[in-house]
Order: structure tokens, then sequence, then C-alpha cells
């Protein structure tokens, strides 16, 4: 738990205007104290209205870019459309994984299938198995872990690589033409090869009929540039990114005891944002190039990397694993926080607070390092992909 007296990164951000206090607790992904006496309100619908939102606004945006040959217009288009679309599936498919979006088991079974298809996402049927092996403390970072697997197959991360190598692999993998054709040739490799047919004819009928009409039309370039690049590529580029936060890797003891320990320590939260440092006694001109500069960066680079890699929840993961069945999960800002104040009961460990992408990362990748011994032998030979 916090110290009282303890100043978190959040609540040097204080002295900014009420207005954008709000903003800065959805940005950062942690509430203000006072933000806690009120129970949440918004529900698994307000994240498909978001979501949705961001997808038309970006597909939107990314047409105009391209009719009007303007980049100022496409790239911003193609981050609200790609993270709509990965705030889609992250938020709403992955609950009704859960059966947690919605009421009925059917509705969540139907609603996941749609996003699936709607975005060539892996199979519903597929992805759900899959999930339930991610959740298990039995299965998470071992190579039946499908983020595991995608940090190894996809990009070539091994527990001997420097955190340079890894940082190299990782924007290599991102936005390597090569590794984009190929996980979108797996999407749908995926889909054709599906063991539900009917879900699969349904899925492959729907991009041809939109690929046709769009060529009948006259509008395949313009189709391909305002929605085949987002949900292909911006996809990936997203979830390559997304992946190399979600998890970390415990100490050596605890991940070959993988028990209530291992829930503890594998995720940590990804607080988007930094502290606002500015000193007490600055003279005026001081404060107002301290506090514009911070917010240069806030709207530049931390919204960017909360719009298009750690969307949604993401940033508070943890909570999700430690409480995969919390109704409260759409309010998963003080959802988190409550929880970690309360003393995270009965994990023996609270909550790890961690705040940035790029130092997450960075010690996620020094983690895994020091996981090398687990991986020696055979296990390590299945992982890295040696023989």
């Amino acid at each position: 738990m916090h110290k009282q007296n303890e100043i978190t990164p959040r609540e040097t951000m204080r002295p900014l205007p009420g207005f954008l206090q709000p903003f800065l607790s959805w940005l950062s992904a942690k509430p203000l104290p006072e933000e806690l006496e009120t129970p949440g309100k918004r529900t698994p619908l307000f994240h498909v209205g978001v979501a949705a939102s961001f997808i038309t606004l970006g597909v939107l945006l990314t047409s105009l870019g391209y009719y009007q040959h303007s980049l100022l217009w496409w790239l911003p288009g193609f981050v609200l459309a790609a993270g709509g679309i990965k705030q889609m599936q992250v938020m709403i498919c992955h609950n009704c994984a859960h059966d947690m979006a919605f009421a009925s088991r059917r509705t969540n079974t139907v609603v996941g299938h749609v996003i699936s298809a709607l975005f060539m996402l892996k199979p519903y049927s597929l992805y759900k198995h899959e999930h339930m092996l991610h959740h298990s403390s039995r299965t998470l970072l071992t190579d039946q872990d499908d983020t595991l697997t995608y940090l190894q197959g996809v990009v070539g991360l091994k527990p001997t690589d420097s955190i340079a190598m890894m940082w190299a692999k990782l924007l290599f993998a991102a936005f390597s033409p090569l590794a984009i054709l190929r996980t979108s040739f797996n999407r749908i490799k995926a889909y054709a090869s599906a063991t539900d047919r009917g879900v699969a004819a349904l899925t492959m009928a729907l991009w041809a009929g939109l690929t046709l009409g769009a060529w009948a039309l006259g509008q395949l370039p313009g189709f391909i540039a305002a929605w085949v690049l987002p949900v292909f590529m911006g996809y990936h580029i997203s979830t390559t990114f997304r992946l190399a936060a979600e998890h970390t890797w415990p100490s050596v003891e605890v991940l070959e005891k993988r028990g209530v320990d291992f829930i503890c320590d594998s995720t940590t939260s990804v607080f988007i944002g930094e502290p606002l440092n500015m000193p007490d006694n600055a003279q005026p001109l001081k404060r107002i190039v301290c506090i514009s500069s911070w917010l240069l960066k806030t709207f530049t680079y931390h919204l960017f990397v909360r719009l298009f890699i750690m969307v949604g929840d993401t940033p508070c993961h943890d909570f999700h694993h430690r409480r995969p069945r919390s109704s409260d999960w759409p309010n998963y800002v003080t959802a988190r926080e409550r929880d970690k104040l309360q003393g995270a009961k009965p994990f023996p460990r609270n909550y790890i607070d961690k705040w940035g992408y790029v130092s997450t990362v960075t010690d996620n990748f020094r983690n895994f390092q020091k996981a090398l011994p687990y991986y020696q032998g055979a296990t390590f030979n299945e992982l890295t992909g040696d023989r």
C-alpha cells in the first residue's frame, strides 16, 4: 500500500486545471484519491461506444488523408482506427471470452465472433481456448502461452539477447513489411483453415464482399488505405509493442513453483505519463517552460502510447489477472486502485506500480534475461527454436 505521505507521479499533476484531471486519470490509468469515493458508472457498452468512435473517426480521417493526399490527416486516422480496433479486441472480445462483457453467454459468443470476423482477428473459438491457457499459472510464460510464442516466433526474442538487441528486434518486428505480411497472411490462413467452417465461410465471404464492392465502385485503393492498412498493419504494430509490456518474468524460483506468487509477480501496471516536476520556488518563466514542455510530451508521445499501444484497460492488466471475474472491469482505473489500497487480499503481495512504457519494457527484457536458467535445456531449446 502507498504511504500516506508518498507523492505519486499522478499526484504531481494536481497543479494543472481541474478540467484536465479526468483526462489525466484516463491517460495515466491512475486515479486521484477523491475519485475513489464514488462507485464507477461505466459499462461494457460504454467501452464498445468508445472503441467504435475511435474506429469511425479514424477511418474518416484515413479516407480524407488518402483522397487529399495528406499524411497529416492519414497518420492520426491510422493511429485512431488501429487503436480503436485493438481496444475493441482487448476490452470487448477479450471479456466476451471470459463471458464477462454481457449477461448472456450466447451474446458474448456471438459478439466475440463478430468482432473477430470484422477485424480478421484470430478465430474466436481458437482465441478463447488459447486465452484460457494464458490465464493458467501452469502455462503462462511457457511455450503454450500465445504471448510468449508471439515474442519468440514473430519478434525473435531470446533470454540470451542483450537489452539493446531485444529493443532492435522489437522495432524491426513491428515495422518490418515482411513481418506485417506474414502475420496478415497467418490471420487470413487461420480463418481459411478454421475448424468452425460456418464462421470461417461467413468471415471470408464478408471480406470478399467488401473487397469486391470497393473494386466495383472504383474505390479499392481508398478501401485499402482507409480500412485494410489499419486492420492489418496497424493492428500488427500495436500488438507487437503491446505484448512486450503485457507480462514480466518473476525470479527463477517463482517461475518454477508457479503458485500464487507467480500471479503477483508476472504482471505489473504500465501507467502512462511522467511526473510534473516543478520546484516550489521556480520563477514564473521557468514554471511556464516546465509546464509547457510537460504538456507537449503528454499530448504527443504519452497520448500516442495510450491511444495506439496501451489501449483500454491494458495499463491495469495486472488487475485482470488477479480479478479475472470482477464485474467492475469497465471501471478498471478505480477498481485496481481500490483493490490495491485494500491490500489485494488474499494475495500475499500487493500490486506493482510501474510508470512509462519504455522503462517498463526495458525492465521486462532485463527480467527475461534473468529467467535464462529457467528456460535452459530442452525447454530453452523449444523456446528459442533451437533444435
